[in-house]
């Protein structure tokens, strides 16, 4: 469920503890407490991304972000399955040909 190994089972412990430790009267108080907090955190987040993203497009460095994202979706499985179903008339065709006589002929006595 979460990025941190948090499952099911342990949120629900963890949900329990909150409510026997601070109190079902207190517990949306500091719930809303606690949001408000990851929606700062978030913020400040968004807006040092902003910063590096504006110091790399200032140093020119937006066109190496642009071809590590073109390398990450770069899929040589894809390329390979594309070259084995349209095999191109390369040299191992020429090969046989040369060796055994074009498909179409028909054989020599």
């Amino acid at each position: 469920m979460f990025d941190f190994g948090v499952g099911y089972s342990e949120l629900f412990v963890l949900a329990l503890i909150a409510v026997i430790v601070i109190g079902p009267k207190d517990l949306p108080k500091m719930l809303r407490a606690f949001g408000k907090m990851m929606s700062k955190a978030r913020g400040m987040a968004r807006e040092f991304q902003g910063h590096v993203d504006s110091a790399m497009k200032d140093a020119g460095l937006d066109d190496v972000k642009k071809d590590l994202q073109g390398l990450k979706n770069l899929n040589p499985m894809t390329q390979i399955k594309n070259e084995i179903a349209s095999p191109s008339s390369s040299s191992k065709s020429n090969d046989f040909d040369k060796y055994f006589g074009a498909p179409d002929e028909a054989p020599k006595p």
